[in-house]
């Protein structure tokens, strides 16, 4: 069988043992026989590097001593062209999106390993490729230097520059024959692109030094004008007398040929035609130059394709080529004469607007280029929507330095994409906001070791009987001796890195130990409600890791519920009502989170699963005062009722929004009007009081909390 194996030498830089074996094993189930090296930090890298030649790298992004793309600058400090591949557990669309512009080729899940041997497959042709490119410019780059010193074409004179003889390269040049040519003087081949004293200098300096050497531009036998690095010395005789003279001359149409396919090369995007970054800096200098004199703007537009590399991933990286190809061509054919674009690579892309007055000229430029992409894109058959985001960046008004100006239009973009689908113009406060996020960002992939996370409980009363009958789990952060951090400001990044998933499962587990805790404490138990992000509901490995926890636990199923937000369902679907149906099944009750606020449609309801419908804090903030908000809430709890949906009020803050869904009967109630989030010491003392005064026949009154 071993036999049969392809021979793949394969660094690879993990901190789990495991995860490795998991690596070795998805390689030789995918045909290849590894010979590998396991690796953990920067020095053994480095005697890695140094040691052997590898065909490919797999790389953790999350390692205890750094992340992934200081390891793979490691690769690129030595001018290493290696397959460097992403192999994680937890990574965001975000940072993915960002490691592939430091260089990265690709990235894989570590619960998707079917996908690394293909994966592996396609960058060891594509690194062939590129090998095949570099060796093509170096043979090019030589072609020309042979050209610049070689003589192909011969031709011999008498004194009088009667042809005597010609080389076979000479005819083969020329299109002439010998005999065509025997017996006329060299003057047959002029293109008229000289003048007469031009031809005058050049047989001055043949008779003063027997010698001349330059490019002439000479024509072919089919009339082709073509360029000749031309020689010609005088043979004389002893007594000083010329009796011959030798031409010797090299065809330059293909050395010029040559230089023009290097440039183009050199300046331009191999798979649009369209200027590389290095062309583009060169001719943004001249716009620049232009607006400092005229007292004028140039503005630089960067645009990303938004969720591009899932594109790659489910159609193949030769769809998203042709729609890169796509995308260009309609970038091209939707600006004005003066302006020019360029791609830097992947789905980048950049844009110059010379020549401006008012940053509004560029709102309007920025909108007609976002139209471009209303209209699908077709591609073998299928229609494809893409949604671009554009950062903008003036000059001078914003920096008179380019790579500055570049730079701010970066950070703009990366704005754009938060908000999806749209532009945005480059201020300076975005600087410090993109520190802060790193910042943070650093600081959470730290949190769950430094045990941060805190999980606070809200109550959740019945509107009947103002008993408390579950709450809903709420995760905090308190990084160290600072200040308390709530969900608004760190989940987003979560789920844009990825930490979501390990932080979800955290935040399910504990919510489950601390049910348990309650349940020993409380003779009458409440259910707990977990809250579930689009990016953990959509993860293959939830139910699975749900099954995990509750058994772990020994929480009975039907105590836990789990809230998934109206746009999660309905991003797929199909992929939902499979999930659902599945977490169903186990007993765990499901709640459609912040409804109304998505797709506002009803329908889909009786397809799926569900136990309960959570009115968003939006509707019922206004209940008094806004009669629309008043019918919404009461078309959504008539229309659950009569799916046998339970609904659940978020935000109660006054006695009116009470009243209001007590009238309309809405069955159970969340908000500080009962209740601030509270510890699960909290909330156990609370529920032991409820039921103390339970047993006295104390009916409570007002307020529970």
């Amino acid at each position: 069988m071993n036999g049969d194996l392809r021979k793949l030498n394969v660094l690879i830089i993990e901190d789990s043992e495991d995860d490795v074996l998991l690596i070795l094993r998805a390689l030789r189930n995918g045909g290849f026989q590894p010979n590998y090296r396991h690796v953990e930090d920067p020095n053994d890298i480095h005697v890695a590097l140094s040691s052997n030649t590898w065909d490919v790298v797999l790389c953790d992004y999350n390692l205890p001593q750094f992340i992934g793309t200081e390891a793979l600058r490691l690769i690129q400090d030595r001018n290493l062209d290696i397959p460097f591949i992403i192999v994680s557990g937890a990574i965001g669309e975000e940072t993915a999106v960002n490691a592939m512009r430091a260089g990265a080729h690709d990235y894989i899940m570590k619960n998707n390993l079917t996908r690394l041997a293909p994966v592996i497959e396609r960058e060891l042709r594509e690194a062939k490729i590129r090998n095949s490119r570099r060796l093509a410019l170096e043979d090019l780059r030589l072609a020309a230097k042979v050209f610049e010193s070689s003589v192909e074409g011969i031709i011999i004179t008498d004194a009088h520059t009667r042809i005597l003889r010609v080389n076979q390269s000479f005819c083969d040049i020329t299109g002439y024959s010998q005999d065509q040519v025997i017996g006329l003087k060299p003057s047959m081949l002029q293109s008229q692109r000289h003048d007469t004293q031009f031809y005058e200098e050049m047989w001055l300096s043949i008779k003063r030094h027997g010698y001349w050497q330059g490019e002439v531009w000479n024509r072919r036998k089919n009339g082709e004008v073509f360029p000749v690095w031309l020689s010609i010395s005088a043979v004389k005789k002893p007594d000083g007398e010329v009796s011959h003279y030798i031409g010797g001359f090299t065809d330059l149409s293909e050395q010029k040929s040559a230089e023009e396919r290097i440039q183009h090369l050199t300046h331009y995007d191999a798979l649009t035609d369209l200027p590389n970054r290095t062309l583009f800096h060169a001719r943004f200098k001249q716009p620049m130059q232009n607006a400092l004199r005229h007292n004028r703007r140039v503005a630089l537009l960067h645009l990303d394709i938004d969720r591009f590399i899932k594109i790659n991933d489910t159609l193949g990286h030769h769809i998203g080529d042709r729609l890169l190809q796509q995308v260009g061509r309609r970038l091209v054919a939707s600006i004005h004469d003066r302006d020019f674009v360029g791609r830097f690579g992947g789905d980048e892309y950049a844009i110059a607007c010379p020549d401006l007055d008012q940053s509004v000229e560029v709102s309007a430029i920025a909108q007609s280029i976002m139209n471009v992409f209303s209209e699908p894109f077709w591609v073998e058959g299928r229609e494809i929507f893409l949604s671009p985001s554009i950062g903008i960046a003036l000059f001078p008004d914003d920096t008179d330095d380019y790579d500055e100006l570049l730079k701010f239009a970066d950070t703009a973009v990366h704005h754009a994409k938060r908000q999806g689908g749209t532009y945005q113009f480059y201020h300076r406060g975005m600087n410090v906001d993109s520190a802060n996020r790193l910042k943070m960002e650093n600081a959470l992939r730290r949190a769950l070791d430094r045990q941060e996370f805190k999980l606070y409980y809200q109550p959740q009363v019945d509107l009947g009987t103002g008993q408390i009958t579950g709450a809903e789990a709420l995760l905090r952060w308190k990084p160290g001796n600072q200040d308390m951090v709530y969900p608004e400001e760190f989940i987003p990044l979560l789920e844009e890195t990825g930490l979501i998933i390990s932080v979800g499962e955290w935040v399910l587990r504990s919510a489950c130990y601390q049910l348990r805790a309650m349940q020993k404490s409380v003779q009458s138990p409440i259910s707990i409600s977990v809250n579930l992000s689009p990016m953990q509901f959509r993860h293959k490995d939830l139910v699975g890791m749900i099954e995990s926890v509750l058994e772990e636990t020994g929480i009975d199923a039907h105590w836990l519920e789990l809230e998934i937000t109206e746009t999660s369902v309905m991003e797929d679907p199909e992929h939902a009502l499979g999930t659902l149906k599945q977490l169903y099944g186990m007993g765990i009750r499901l709640a459609v989170d912040d409804f109304g606020t998505g797709y506002s449609s009803l329908s889909y309801l009786k397809k799926f699963p569900l136990d309960v419908l959570k009115i968003d804090r939006s509707f019922v903030s206004d209940l008094a005062n806004d009669m629309d908000d008043a019918a919404i809430v009461d078309s959504i709890i008539a229309m659950a009722h009569r799916l046998n949906l339970k609904v659940i009020a978020e935000g109660i803050e006054n006695q009116g929004q009470l009243d209001f869904l007590q009238n309309h009967e809405c069955d159970i109630g969340q908000g500080f009007y009962y209740s601030k989030p509270m510890t699960a010491e909290h909330l156990i003392r609370l529920l032991i009081e409820e039921q103390n005064a339970l047993l006295v026949h104390m009916t409570p009154q007002g307020h529970c909390a």
